[in-house]
């Protein structure tokens, strides 16, 4: 391969790091959150199940595939990964040139697992064949307020939709061991997520004791990812009760709730006028870069009379919007709920808010800054001027 080559591939490189790191560090302005480290990861893990998500939707749009061959039998899926492609020979040689070329002076990193053979695989799942996974299985009120603190406290599951997790609680399955059963094996097939609803639980890993687990403690998260080997083993200790969630199960709620939002929010988003001159795949960037964002009630999503910066779109509840009259008191001017907006001359000029908005009862935004617009999509008057009417609206909208 060439040095021209290798020269744009890095230059690629640095253009999408540089974009993650200005987009993550606009969220973390935004939220202010408690925990910078946890909030960072939660961004990137977010990000990397959207891409491989977004990855293999188009993978299977272009394989040719009879319906039949995608299918769950038994509780395996057979996988888009069994289709054999055609052999390219000039490709394989590129790759290995490439390798040679310009990667041989990379630092190697060594783990823990360095000489052990660990496969890491994910399999393609469409949302829309797996509904019949979808189980209701009985909890007490009790059981269901365990599983749902446990959830809420861990990594994974922090950053999902109430209604994900709701629907979470719904399917998992209760499992049962015996004392001294080994409810994981170190280094075998991971398939389940667990949280314990009783007894006890220890967590060995090459043969010694690193933790324990008790009633709410949960273990086994990355089997919801990836088909990766186990990386301790759990042994119950006395009789242990647990709630599992499978991971098939798990990637079909995630994506089904995805895709329903992201056609949600393309729906929203091709009734502002402000957009009406993007192209249908602009409107895709659009909708994937929204950043969920939600209120109390009472609490003031925009100021009037403060500088804007983001445009917001109301994905369920309902707001208030309040003006200052001539003498000083606030008056209500408009009520707005599902699928209204708010904001959006923010992302063509750097005025003062209009107008103050309020929650009214719980509120649940998704809110796109001005620089991440820009860094989409470029500057927003470029955009406008592909169509003249609309333009000549939108800034008489604007000036007034």
């Amino acid at each position: 391969m060439s040095q021209s080559s290798l020269f744009n591939k890095s230059s690629n490189f640095s253009k999408e790091y540089d974009d993650l790191i200005h987009e993550l560090t606009n969220q973390i302005n935004m939220a202010q959150p408690d925990d910078v480290l946890q909030y960072c990861f939660d961004f990137f893990l977010s990000r990397l199940l959207n891409e491989r998500t977004k990855t293999r939707q188009e993978k299977e749009r272009h394989l040719s595939v009879h319906p039949s061959d995608t299918r769950v039998l038994q509780g395996s899926l057979v996988s888009t990964d069994d289709v054999q492609t055609p052999h390219n020979e000039e490709e394989e040689e590129e790759e290995e040139e490439e390798g040679k070329d310009g990667f041989h002076d990379l630092p190697q990193f060594k783990t823990h697992m360095q000489n052990r053979r660990v496969s890491v695989s994910a399999e393609s799942i469409q949302p829309d064949k797996l509904a019949r996974l979808e189980k209701n299985i009985p909890k007490s009120t009790e059981e269901q307020e365990m599983i749902y603190q446990s959830l809420s406290s861990h990594f994974l599951f922090k950053t999902i939709e109430e209604e994900q997790r709701e629907e979470i609680i719904r399917i998992m399955e209760q499992k049962i061991f015996p004392a001294g059963a080994h409810v994981i094996e170190q280094g075998g097939e991971g398939d389940y997520f667990y949280i314990v609803s009783s007894g006890h639980l220890d967590c060995f890993v090459d043969g010694q004791k690193v933790t324990s687990y008790e009633r709410g403690g949960s273990f086994g998260e990355l089997a919801l990812m990836y088909n990766a080997p186990r990386a301790a083993m759990i042994v119950a200790t006395t009789d242990a009760v647990l709630w599992a969630l499978d991971r098939i199960s798990f990637r079909s709620i995630i994506m089904k709730s995805n895709a329903t939002k992201r056609m949600m929010h393309e729906s929203f988003l091709k009734g502002v006028p402000l957009f009406k001159s993007l192209e249908i795949s602009e409107i895709h960037k659009i909708a994937d870069s929204l950043v969920s964002v939600r209120y109390k009630h009472g609490d003031v999503v925009v100021k009037e009379g403060e500088p804007g910066n983001n445009f917001y779109l109301i994905e369920d509840g309902k707001a208030v919007v309040y003006r200052t009259a001539p003498d000083g008191t606030q008056q209500k001017v408009n009520e707005m709920k599902k699928g209204d907006y708010f904001g959006e001359l923010a992302l063509l000029n750097d005025k003062p808010r209009a107008a103050t908005v309020v929650a009214e009862g719980p509120l649940k935004c998704v809110t796109l800054s001005k620089s991440a617009f820009i860094r989409l999509l470029g500057p927003v008057m470029t955009i406008l001027k592909r169509n003249t009417a609309n333009y000549h609206a939108i800034l008489k909208d604007a000036q007034s």
